[in-house]
């Protein structure tokens, strides 16, 4: 059974939005994206190009701060993704656009 979706959320109820999802990512010697493969049954989309990059230190007061360098990346096919490879853990995300 689906629950109402108009129900009233509680206090202190979060829904998160434009969560980043773990993407594998193949880097060239110096660590810029070349490949992703977005799907595990299909092989690394091509990076043709790198239309923008940017880092965000933040939050270094915390237990955790965040340390990413960002790139907005087109792939062979025309498709346009947000990547980001979090610096502490050397993982890569997709980010939604």
């Amino acid at each position: 059974m689906v629950t109402n979706p108009r129900a009233t959320l509680r206090a202190g109820t979060f829904k998160p939005l434009n969560t980043p999802e773990p993407v594998n990512v193949e880097e060239d010697s110096a660590g810029f994206p070349v490949a992703v493969k977005i799907k595990p049954a299909r092989g690394g989309l091509a990076v043709s190009t790198i239309e923008n990059t940017w880092r965000i230190d933040d939050e270094w007061w915390r237990s955790e701060p965040v340390s990413r360098i960002y790139y907005a990346v087109l792939l062979a096919p025309g498709q346009r993704l947000v990547l980001f490879k979090d610096l502490r853990s050397n993982g890569w995300y997709q980010q939604a656009c």
